[in-house]
């Protein structure tokens, strides 16, 4: 096969994983995005397929994430051309692990035979585990909006369902490659595939009956149809009083708790006029009010310091503690070390503070968490978070992306962790996407980004204890072990030719 004809299939690999991904999510192509590059690559010698496999996690990160340079052109003040680079820089680091693990395909199947279907899904997933992720993208959150197959994740977790993804494909690509004369991994991957739906229709039936079941609770869903661009135009009143009449669109309908999304007003909430005003909007109401909101501290040095905040004002108006975010988003609320020396030379980036442990609010009997904007999709986070509460609400402020995909695939990655953790999830977003999230997987009131949303909703109060939760998070774990085992009786065998074909002889450079 000519080189030219290799890397346009590794491009194709790339670019169908952006039609997998929101807000396409045409999931059921991805049981094949794979096949073109794992046909590409899997007659080459290592040095090859690495370079195929690398073009082709190049062209996939750089097609999910071009929003970044709207972001970065449009709040961090650079040229488009800068903006291209940076993208360019940040796809050839997260394109990387698609090429280390590609290089293996070949002689995992020269030395295994067709065990290198489930032995190279074993190295896929350990690569998704182990590889640094500023945006922990995992290929199984694709089939987020496939009801039967996304309740592996429940017990596996994305994870899970990036192993059976991954095996399918492979599958797929051995009996192509055999012509037809090799089965059995087709059919381990197709028994698979089958048995997890016959679960997922069994859990997703149970659990739906079980919500169905449960009390609810009344929340708001608010957002605004503003761009940030506009909104950062406008006076920090004319902004306290745009929420302020939302929320008294939805008061008539009798809402238990109204939510305000991440950084939604420019002041310190605590501010002597300000915290009157408050309370007084929450008790005439007779609802609790969470707000996003930013907490600044003056030093006797005349320094500051910043967190980013969640509050709650209860029914009585009184306000009932705060949530500091946790986890700061990297380039956006800090700049990480070695890059912090670059921070005067960039707009739009804040330095704030990270907390330091979770907090639970509680109304009318709910417990809940509030993860801010970027902690709704770490997983160790939000599992950290999940313990002894009833719902996530997690409020946000995906204005900073602009109308891309980014709000869309920000939502789907927080979807997967609400659904590993068995917690509904209440989503506000500044400008959407807004929505619910319930434990079977079900999504909700999903507003589309910049429209003006002021609704009341109920909110079935079903948290499951998942199997994810107990000890499935470890399931990539063993991926690990696996995967590692599997890479060192290939290094042991290096020095024999035999190891390098399946067919049992050297291979040569493919043709030009």
């Amino acid at each position: 096969m000519k080189f030219w004809l290799r890397s346009l299939l590794a491009v194709v690999s790339g670019l169908l994983l952006t039609l997998v991904s929101a807000p396409y999510s045409w999931a059921w192509l991805h049981w094949v995005s794979f096949v073109p590059v794992f046909f590409a690559v899997h007659d080459l010698d290592r040095k090859q397929a690495f370079r195929i496999g690398y073009l082709s996690g190049f062209v996939a990160v750089f097609s999910l994430f071009n929003w970044l340079t709207d972001t970065i052109t449009v709040f961090g003040g650079l040229p488009m051309p800068v903006a291209v680079a940076i993208l360019g820089i940040f796809s050839a680091a997260f394109g990387l692990p698609y090429g280390l693990m590609l290089q293996f395909l070949p002689a995992l199947r020269a030395r295994f035979g067709a065990w290198w279907v489930p032995l190279f899904t074993c190295v896929w997933v350990m690569a998704e585990r182990l590889q640094p992720q500023l945006f922990p993208y995992f290929q199984g959150v694709g089939q987020y909006r496939s009801p039967w197959v996304w309740q592996l994740a429940s017990v596996l977790g994305s994870m899970g369902v990036s192993f059976l993804v991954i095996l399918v494909n492979a599958a797929v690509t051995e009996l192509l490659l055999s012509r037809g004369r090799v089965w059995r991994p087709a059919t381990f991957a197709a028994v698979l595939f089958l048995a997890n739906l016959g679960f997922g229709r069994w859990r997703y039936n149970d659990v739906s009956a079980q919500i169905a079941a449960a009390p609810t609770f009344r929340v708001s869903i608010i957002q605004q149809g503003i761009s940030m661009v506009k909104r950062l135009r406008e006076r920090g009143t004319d902004v306290l009083n745009s929420w302020v009449e939302l929320t008294r669109k939805v008061a008539p309908d009798h809402p238990q708790l109204v939510v305000w999304p991440e950084g939604s007003i420019f002041y310190n909430p605590t501010e002597p006029r300000l915290q009157p005003l408050l309370g007084r909007l929450a008790s005439s109401g007779k609802f609790a009010l969470l707000l996003g909101g930013g907490t600044h501290e003056e030093l006797a040095d005349g320094s500051r310091r910043d967190w980013n905040s969640a509050y709650m004002f209860d029914k009585a108006g009184n306000l009932n503690d705060r949530y500091d975010k946790m986890v700061p988003l990297p380039f956006g609320e800090y700049m990480p070390w070695p890059t912090s020396y670059l921070r005067p030379y960039i707009q739009g980036v804040g330095d704030f503070r990270a907390g330091t442990e979770p907090h639970i609010f509680e109304v009318d009997g709910v417990k809940f968490s509030t993860p801010i904007c970027y902690e709704a999709i770490l997983d160790s986070q939000m599992r950290s978070m999940g313990d002894g509460v009833d719902l996530y609400v997690n409020i946000t402020n995906d204005a900073w992306f602009g109308d891309t995909a980014a709000p869309h695939q920000h939502a789907m990655l927080s979807a997967a962790e609400a659904m590993e953790n068995g917690r509904p999830m209440v989503r506000i977003a500044y400008t959407g996407v807004s929505m619910v999230v319930m434990p079977n997987g079900d999504l909700s009131h999903y507003s589309e980004p910049y429209t003006d949303v002021a609704e009341v909703v109920d909110v079935p109060i079903a948290p499951q204890e998942t199997l994810y939760r107990r000890g499935g998070w470890l399931f990539p774990w063993l991926c690990v072990l696996i995967g590692s085992a599997s890479l060192l009786r290939i290094w042991r065998d290096r020095g024999d030719p035999r190891s390098m074909s399946p067919l049992g002889v050297t291979l040569s450079p493919p043709s030009a």
